[in-house]
């Protein structure tokens, strides 16, 4: 066996392993409690104005009447870590009545933290 022939093996394993990984669904990293707890404080800052965050909070949001819950959309069936991380970073102008979403436009670690909350939502039920 020649040295290319090794590093062609070892890069067909990795890679098979990369697909493995990717097509089970398994996120790369598991979110801590502080990466939920993140996601659900900025969620209720920048989400909240239009989606009810969490059921048991003070005020409505602004929107009425409001977007879906998160509980109701963590519950979707085609709501999964890819496609809410697709989401999430693309511009959100298309959603809502009259096209009224605003693009939060979010930095990568919001993006994590808010998948780890929604995550963690869809886990609950």
């Amino acid at each position: 066996m020649t040295l290319g022939t090794m590093t062609l093996g070892r890069s067909a394993i990795v890679t098979s392993a990369l697909f493995a990984t990717l097509a089970s669904g398994v996120p790369a990293q598991t979110p801590t409690a502080d990466q939920v707890e993140a996601g659900r404080k900025f969620a209720g800052r920048v989400c909240g104005a239009c989606h009810v965050v969490e059921q048991q909070r003070d005020e409505l949001p602004v929107l009425a009447p409001p977007g879906p819950s998160f509980a109701v959309l963590a519950q979707r069936p085609q709501l999964t870590e890819a496609s809410l991380r697709d989401f999430l970073g693309s511009n959100h102008r298309g959603m809502g009545p009259h096209e009224a979403m605003l693009n939060p436009r979010l930095a990568d670690y919001q993006i994590d933290e808010v998948v780890a909350f929604m995550m963690s939502l869809k886990a609950a039920r």
